[in-house]
């Protein structure tokens, strides 16, 4: 990254509303300024209403591509040129890439997601996995976990309806995997190999979306969390001696992806990594 910006520095940056809490524009200047790239990352706060013009301002602006968060992840996808399979069977898009003015959309929290899980040594295949909540980040979490060949995802949400609609679309997704829409004790008393919480219980308090105390078997922990970078979910499996992580991971590496699919080049990911672990302190 150069300390000026010239007529021949790429641009790419992040779509949503709210834009000003993300991490990306750090993260991703900091990989640019490793790689020594003439590019800049800049963070823009767009409107619901006003999506068709930002997807267009891309193009006309060539803008080289973009992120998109909430809530423009499903409403960006009808202005695109192409969208990868896995992102269209997700219905959510959250990285562009602009080729001469030709628009590709990915999702790149599938596959973040199921990268984090290498830290845990985990492989989704063939496993018995429950998830808490039904909200967005779940959706990638449950289209990653099935696309990697899990057997049976658990799907429990405080708003049972929820739960019951996501299980309904993604079984027709995702044929091979069993999916069940389940009350917290069901989600207690079956073995599980991994347990994913999505839901935001335990960022703003001391408060914990499950006991794992009183399941009865849990192999691995995943909360998707970020700060505090350990919640209680975390610290009780750390006390019981099941690996666990936290979000930052998926966070990591859906960055390293999105930045290796706009330019070709590796992701400078010790770095990038070195930027979240600040920013989260």
């Amino acid at each position: 990254m150069t300390d000026i910006i010239t007529g021949t520095t790429s641009i790419y940056g992040i779509i949503g509303s709210p834009v000003d809490h993300s991490f990306s524009p750090l993260m991703h200047n900091a990989a640019f300024a490793e790689l020594k790239m003439d590019a800049r990352y800049l963070a823009f706060s767009v409107k619901p209403e006003n999506v068709s013009q930002a997807v267009d301002g891309i193009r006309a602006l060539n803008i080289s591509g973009v992120n998109v968060t909430v809530p423009h992840k499903s409403s960006v996808i009808p202005y695109l040129d192409e969208v990868t399979p896995l992102a269209r069977k997700l219905g959510a898009v959250n990285t562009i890439k602009n080729v001469q003015g030709r628009l590709t959309g990915t999702n790149t929290d599938i596959s973040g997601f199921i990268r984090s899980l290498e830290a845990l040594n985990f492989s989704p295949k063939n496993k018995t996995i429950a998830m808490l909540g039904a909200g967005g980040s779940a959706r990638a979490v449950l289209a990653g976990l099935a696309d990697s060949g899990a057997s049976r995802i658990l799907i429990h949400n405080r708003t049972t309806v929820r739960a019951e609609n996501l299980v309904a679309e993604f079984s027709e997704t995702f044929p091979e995997t069993q999916l069940e829409s389940v009350s917290v004790e069901t989600v207690c008393k079956t073995a599980l190999d991994l347990l994913v919480n999505t839901t935001t219980v335990g960022m703003e308090s001391d408060a914990s979306p499950l006991d794992l105390s009183q399941c009865k078997k849990i192999e691995h922990v995943v909360d998707l969390i970020n700060r505090p970078a350990e919640t209680r979910l975390l610290k009780q499996a750390e006390e019981l001696g099941i690996p666990a992580i936290n979000g930052l991971g998926m966070l990591l590496y859906q960055g390293c992806e999105a930045f290796t699919f706009w330019t070709g080049k590796p992701a400078p990911e010790t770095v990038m990594r070195e930027q979240l672990l600040k920013l989260v302190e």
